[in-house]
C-alpha cells in the first residue's frame, strides 16, 4: 500500500485542537556493554565530551483531547512524489551522507538539546471493549531516533534510561532508527538495551532505515537487543485475563506497508493497536475499524514558528503532531526524539508519548 493506493476515507467531522500544559520526571544511570559487532564497523557520531550535568528533569505535557480530521489532502506537495519533497530528500540525503559526519563536534548541539528539551506527553486514551485486565496499561511510544552525525550515542542511552523511569508495560518504537547508514545504528546498541517492559518491546522501520538499503540487517542486528519487529504482521498480547491485538506496518513511503496482512487473526469486538512509522496509514486504519494507530515520522514540522502552521509538513493529510479522531479509530503523532536536515528543531521538542489506556463506549 502506498499513497497513491489509498482509497477515499469515510467521511468525519471538521477540526478541532487543544493546546498542551507541562510537570516533570527524572533520570538514572547505566554504564555501557561491549558491541556485538566488529570494531571496524563502529562508525557513529562521536561521544560527548565535556558535557554539562545530566539534566535531572523532563518537560511533561498534557495531549489533550483528540482532534477529528477530515484527511484533506495536501495536492502540492505530496511527500511521496511531490518535487517539494523529492528534492528535500534529495539534499538531505547527500548531506547526511557526505558533509555532516565529517564535521567535528556536530553531535553536541542536538544530543544536548534533546536531554535539555525533552518532553514527555502523556495522554489517558479510551478504548472500547478494552478488558478490566489491561485497564491502566502504560504504552511508551518513542520514535525518529536517527542515529547518526546528529545524536551521540550515549545522549540517546541516558535519553532511554530517564524514560525506563516512567515504568511502561509497553514500549513501541516507531522506526527511523537510523538516518541513513547502516553503521550509524551499532553504536546505540547499548541504549536499546536499556528498554524493557512486562508485554516487551515492539518497532516498525521508518522511510531512513530503508535508506541505508540494508533494511534486514538494520533489523537483525537491533533484534539482538531484544526489540521485535512487527514488519506487516502482528502478536497477541495478554495481560490479567486482558487480551489486545498489536499489529505493525512497513513504511508507506519506502516500504511496503501490507495492512490486511498485518491484521489478519483479528477478532471481531477486539481491540487492536496499529504501529505505524507513517502516519498517513489512518485513512486505511479508520476503514478497517483499527482502534489506535501509534506514528511518528513527522518530527512536528521540526521547524514550527508559534501561531503559525507547520513550514514542512510530512504527511499528506496534515497530521503533524499529537492526537486525532476519525470514525470509531484514533492516532497519536509523535514528534520523535531526533532530527534530521539540520541538527536544530525550532517550536516542538523532542518528545516521547505515554499512554494509559481505559475502556470507554466511544474513542
Amino acid at each position: 500500500m502506498r499513497f497513491s493506493d489509498l482509497p477515499p476515507p469515510r467521511e468525519v467531522p471538521p477540526e478541532s485542537k487543544a493546546r498542551p500544559t507541562r510537570e516533570t520526571t527524572r533520570e538514572p544511570t547505566r554504564e555501557k556493554r561491549d558491541s556485538p559487532l566488529p570494531a571496524e564497523s563502529r562508525t557513529g557520531p562521536p561521544e560527548l565530551s565535556e558535557q554539562p550535568p545530566a539534566v535531572d528533569e523532563a518537560h511533561h505535557e498534557h495531549l489533550g483531547p483528540a482532534a477529528t480530521t477530515t484527511f484533506r489532502l495536501r495536492h502540492l506537495f505530496n511527500p511521496a512524489r511531490g518535487w517539494f519533497r523529492r528534492t528535500e530528500r534529495g539534499i538531505n540525503k547527500f548531506l547526511s551522507h557526505h558533509i555532516f559526519p565529517g564535521i567535528p563536534g556536530i553531535a553536541l548541539p542536538y544530543s544536548r538539546a534533546l536531554e535539555r528539551d525533552l518532553t514527555v506527553s502523556e495522554a489517558d486514551i479510551g478504548l472500547e471493549h478494552l478488558d478490566p485486565g489491561l485497564t491502566g496499561l502504560k504504552v511508551l511510544l518513542a520514535s525518529d531516533m536517527h542515529a547518526g552525525p546528529f545524536l551521540a550515542p550515549d545522549a540517546l542511552e541516558r535519553t532511554f534510561a530517564r524514560l525506563m523511569t516512567l515504568e511502561p508495560d509497553l514500549i513501541l518504537l516507531a522506526g527511523d532508527f537510523a538516518t541513513i547508514r547502516l553503521e550509524e545504528v551499532e553504536p546505540t546498541l547499548p541504549a536499546y538495551e536499556l528498554l524493557d517492559a512486562p508485554l516487551g518491546v515492539f518497532g516498525v522501520l521508518g522511510n531512513h532505515d530503508h535508506y541505508t538499503g540494508r533494511s534486514e540487517e538494520l533489523v537483525s542486528i537491533l533484534e539482538t537487543t531484544g526489540i521485535q519487529f512487527l514488519q506487516n504482521r502482528s502478536v497477541l498480547l495478554e495481560q490479567d485475563g486482558g487480551r489486545i491485538l498489536l499489529a505493525g506496518v512497513d513504511d508507506l513511503l519506502c516500504g511496503e506497508a501490507l495492512l490486511d496482512e498485518a491484521l489478519r487473526g483479528r477478532h471481531s469486538g477486539m481491540p487492536s493497536l496499529l504501529l505505524s512509522h507513517n502516519p498517513d496509514v489512518f485513512p486505511e486504519a479508520v476503514n478497517r475499524d483499527v482502534s489506535l494507530v501509534l506514528a511518528g515520522h513527522t518530527h512536528g514540522g521540526q521547524w514550527r514558528l508559534p501561531g503559525l502552521p507547520v513550514l514542512v509538513r510530512m504527511s499528506r493529510y496534515r497530521l503533524d503532531e499529537g492526537r486525532y479522531r476519525a470514525g470509531g479509530s484514533q492516532l497519536v503523532v509523535s514528534r520523535g526524539l531526533g532530527a534530521t536536515g539540520f541538527p536544530i528543531r525550532i517550536g516542538c521538542p523532542p518528545e516521547a508519548v505515554l499512554l494509559t489506556l481505559r475502556p470507554s463506549q466511544t474513542p
